[in-house]
């Protein structure tokens, strides 16, 4: 399976442009069979009301799931799965509330199955928060409530935007059960953000232990630097 995670920074790329398309056109170059997306933004004034998950969707010919984390008067906002094969929805939702949360913004998870060449994967699409202490209850209800079920119907993929470094308790939190795919993988973290200057990592893609991550790599082509202010990462994966 080859599979991508981006956040797609409402579709607004590094000139300050709204563009679904170029987004689009990331991921088309990319040819994941499956991408999950954080930040998009649904039928939301401040970038001209258009449902991007939908819109991403039909550009590139693909299914989706989508995941509400915000929803004002002014539209929604939340994370995104979408694939070249019919998927179906496991479970979507908001982690509990957090102290003091950096900023006062909800954070979810959204949870698919798919099968691809003849088979089922569980993947699952997150984005974290800011704050040190919300990152560790964040990926403490990950593990509990989303990855041990899902750890059930291997093989497992989760990925996002974790906003964290590979030495941080996020990371052996939610490594107690998967393994980080660059380093399965054998391959230095590359800096992921920003797409302007990229001077740190903070998407991931981790796998269950049986799987084979065949290649992995930050998606850094010129369209991906000025679509969004995160490059992308696409993993070609085996289970």
């Amino acid at each position: 399976m080859r599979i991508a995670t981006y956040n797609v920074h409402s579709c607004i790329g590094a000139d300050g442009r709204c563009a679904p398309e170029r987004i689009a056109a990331v991921i088309a170059e990319m040819n994941p069979d499956v991408a999950c997306l954080q930040e998009l933004d649904v039928a939301r004034t401040r970038t001209g009301g258009i449902d991007q998950v939908a819109e991403l969707a039909r550009i590139l010919t693909m299914q989706f799931h989508f995941n509400t984390t915000i929803e004002e008067a002014s539209g929604r906002y939340g994370d995104a799965i979408l694939s070249k094969t019919a998927l179906k929805l496991m479970a979507a939702g908001s982690f509990p509330a957090v102290p003091r949360p950096i900023p006062r913004e909800p954070r979810g998870a959204i949870w698919i199955e798919t099968n691809v060449n003849g088979l089922p994967w569980n993947i699952i699409n997150t984005h974290f928060g800011l704050g040190h202490g919300e990152r560790r209850l964040q990926a403490r209800a990950l593990v509990e409530e989303w990855i041990t079920p899902a750890l059930a119907q291997s093989p497992v993929v989760v990925c996002g935007d974790f906003n964290s470094r590979p030495s941080s308790q996020v990371h052996k939190i939610i490594g107690t059960g998967l393994r980080e795919a660059f380093r399965q993988g054998g391959q230095k973290l590359p800096r992921t953000f920003s797409t302007r200057w990229p001077f740190v990592c903070l998407d991931y893609l981790f796998v269950s232990p049986e799987v084979e991550v065949e290649h992995i790599e930050a998606w850094k082509s010129p369209l991906a630097a000025l679509a969004s202010d995160h490059f992308p990462i696409v993993a070609q994966i085996r289970g």
